[in-house]
This record gives C-alpha cells, sequence and structure tokens, in this order.
C-alpha cells in the first residue's frame, strides 16, 4: 500500500487536480493515484469516464487527455475555460499552449522495425492511412524509419461504408481485399491494439494466414483487448502508468509556478509483448526455416548451435552463413532471442522465480538466466517484472 508523503504538512491544504480525460486507460488512472497519493493530492475523477463535465470545477489543476485519434472540441473548450495550470497526454494540448506528453512516435516506430526485422520480414504496411494528427504522426515516423533501411512502407487506407446497416461487413472485406493485394509476407503496424483487431478480423474474413501471411502488431498493449481475441495480439507496450505518472510531475511543476515546457514532450516506450500474431520467422532458405523451427520446439531444453545444425542438412558454416544472409544474426543469438522472449513472457504472466523460469527455457539456473537477460536488457529481471507485469495477479499464471 502507498502512503502519502510524509513530508506534507498537515495544516497545508491538498492539492485538488481533476482528471478530464476524452479517452480512457485504467493504468493511466492508476499512475495519477499513485503520484497524487505520493504527493498529498485529492485526485477528482469526476470526468476520469464520463462526458459530463464539471463547469465551473474548482481547484488547482487539470490532467486531461484532449482525445485520442481526434481531438476532442467539447474538453479543449472545458479546459480553456477552467484556465488553471494543465498537462495533456495527447498531441492536442501543444496547439494551444499547453505542456504536452505523448509516447514517442519514433520510438514506436524502431521498435516495431526490430521486431519485424527480427522475423526475417521483407514487405511492411501502416494501417490505417489517416491524416487526424496522432495517427498521422505514427504514421509519417513508421515511414521515415523503414525508409533510413531502405525500405518502403504500404499504407493502407481506413475503409468505411456509408450503408449503416452493412459498414462493419463491407470495411472488413474491403480491408480483406486489399490485404489480397500487398506483397506477403507482410508485417503491419496499426495506431492501435483496437486497429490491429480490425486487421485480424478481416484477413479471417479472406483466408489470409496470421502471422505465416500477415504478421500483425498493435500499438499500446492493452490486454483486455489483446489477450481475448482467437489470435492473440502482439503490441507495443506504452507503459501507461509511468506515462501519467509523469504527466503528473510535469503539472505540479506547472502548479509551483514552474515554467511550461514548449511543444509535445515525447515519453518512450516499453518494447513489445509477443504473441501469436507475430510469432514467426519469414524466411524462404529450407533449412533456415528447418532449423528456426527446430529452436521455437526446443528451447526449453539445453540446446546449443550443434543441435540446430543436427536438425538440418547443411554444414556449420553453411548453415550461419545462412543465418546470417536471411536473418541478419546468427544461430547463438536466434536461441538467444527465442529463450529471452520466452522469459520475458514469464516474468510478466506467472509468479514462477528465476530458476523455475530458468529451467522452463532451457538454462542451468538463475545465474545464466541473468547472463543471458542483460546481454540485451538494460534492466534486471525483477525490474522487467516489477515495470511490465499486469497490476491484476488474476490475469497472471
Amino acid at each position: 500500500m502507498i502512503k502519502p508523503a510524509e513530508n506534507t504538512p498537515h495544516d497545508q491544504p491538498r492539492r485538488s487536480v481533476l482528471l478530464a480525460l476524452a479517452w480512457y486507460d485504467y493504468r493511466a488512472h492508476i499512475g495519477a493515484s499513485r503520484y497524487a497519493l505520493e504527493h498529498g493530492w485529492h485526485l477528482d475523477a469526476t470526468m476520469a469516464q464520463s462526458n459530463e463535465f464539471a463547469h465551473g470545477w474548482q481547484g488547482d489543476g487539470i490532467l486531461c487527455k484532449l482525445g485520442c485519434t481526434k481531438l476532442h472540441p467539447d474538453y479543449l473548450q472545458f479546459v480553456q475555460d477552467l484556465a488553471l495550470p494543465a498537462v495533456d497526454l495527447s498531441v492536442f494540448g501543444q496547439d494551444i499552449g499547453l505542456p504536452s506528453l505523448e509516447f514517442d512516435p519514433y520510438d514506436i516506430a524502431g521498435v516495431a522495425r526490430d521486431h519485424f526485422f527480427e522475423r526475417g520480414l521483407h514487405h511492411f504496411a501502416f494501417f490505417p492511412d489517416d491524416n487526424n494528427p496522432p495517427i498521422r504522426i505514427r504514421k509519417d515516423a513508421y515511414v521515415k524509419t523503414l525508409a533510413k533501411q531502405g525500405h518502403d512502407a504500404h499504407l493502407i487506407p481506413a475503409f468505411t461504408d456509408q450503408t449503416k446497416e452493412k459498414a462493419w461487413q463491407q470495411a472488413a472485406k474491403d480491408l480483406g481485399e486489399h490485404l489480397l493485394t500487398l506483397p506477403r509476407p507482410l508485417g503491419v503496424l496499426c495506431f492501435s491494439d483496437e486497429w490491429g483487431l480490425k486487421v485480424l478480423e478481416a484477413c479471417q474474413r479472406v483466408g489470409l494466414s496470421v502471422p505465416e501471411d500477415v504478421a500483425v502488431l498493435g500499438i499500446n498493449n492493452n490486454t483486455l483487448v489483446c489477450e481475448s481475441l482467437s489470435t492473440p495480439l502482439s503490441s507495443v507496450m506504452l507503459d501507461m502508468e509511468a506515462w501519467a505518472y509523469e504527466a503528473c510531475r510535469m503539472l505540479d511543476r506547472l502548479m509551483d509556478g514552474g515554467p511550461a515546457p514548449k511543444g509535445l514532450t515525447p515519453f518512450p516506450t516499453a518494447g513489445v509483448v509477443t504473441r501469436r500474431s507475430t510469432d514467426v520467422v519469414a524466411t524462404d532458405h529450407p533449412e533456415v526455416a528447418k532449423a528456426v523451427a527446430f529452436i521455437a520446439s526446443n528451447y526449453h531444453r539445453p540446446i546449443g548451435v550443434d543441435d540446430v545444425v543436427e536438425a538440418t542438412r547443411m554444414t556449420r558454416p553453411g548453415l550461419k552463413r545462412a543465418f546470417s544472409k536471411n536473418l541478419r544474426r546468427s544461430i547463438r543469438e536466434e536461441i538467444q532471442r527465442v529463450r529471452l522472449r520466452h522469459i520475458k513472457r514469464l516474468l510478466i504472466e506467472t509468479d514462477y522465480t528465476l530458476e523455475t523460469i530458468a529451467k522452463e527455457v532451457g538454462l542451468a539456473g538463475a545465474r545464466q538466466l541473468h547472463q543471458t537477460f542483460n546481454r540485451v536488457e538494460p534492466l534486471t529481471p525483477r525490474q522487467y517484472r516489477l515495470q511490465h507485469r499486469d497490476p491484476d495477479p488474476r490475469r497472471r499464471g
């Protein structure tokens, strides 16, 4: 249990802060609540999940989100009318001079690109192709990030149908038929998990296999969306709690009379949570594909490079060259990549000890797990677990 800051004098009035959110996520609410408890705030959640505006509200500051995919003018007007210090959790506040904190689109693009590259993909797309600022900013960052590596990104329209009776069915059909025209295997980055769901439904409608034909990657890692699907959705993890907590810190400085940050302040992502929708390694080389399948099926055993070579019809030097050419990594790196993915999954989804997790992924013990983990991660396994796991134990194994 988090206690209010002990250095807050009892006779000092508590700051009252309003949550005015045009788009709600419980994790952001948790982050704001944690800051409020630690710093002695009264956090008013009247408008956290309601469109009933608290006109005339009196307090010290506002943590707002003026929109998700598009601006909500009524929220903008409400915040302007109150004329209090405010921080916006979107890209829209910067246009009216509000400090704005949003997830870094180039960081999102970079981790998505690397995720697809690790799977040997050479064809990429973004969905939807939309000019509303939040979508456009992520789309443009993804296009530019891929262009630096010599790749294009196909931009997929946001199909809609004007006849309300068949709007959903027709949009899914149009999207599926468009996906059929694109080169495969294809990696599709979606603006959010909800947009990723649309791609999964469209693929199912036209018979495209996920992830073999189309690998689908969402953004946000909303487990309520990603894990309730017939094909669980991989997603770029956005640490909503830390994001809202940092926004509260910015707001506290404003209420203290500090200068307002200009423009948009970017906030880093927390990597990718891999699920079935991108759990594929795309390669046209049959022996590399056989080796990759062997690793995927045997990572829980203490296998090494020699074991992988024996599962193919190639020599060790030949297979090493084929891995480097087709996957841009070595055989050993592929073994470590697969093991690390499962280590992360077990850290997040279970309460297993490090010794137990090590045995589950074919390692000798916790010490070797630490060595494997720390080759690529700046956090220790324990820190990673604390930072990324679901706060609700009912959703863990």
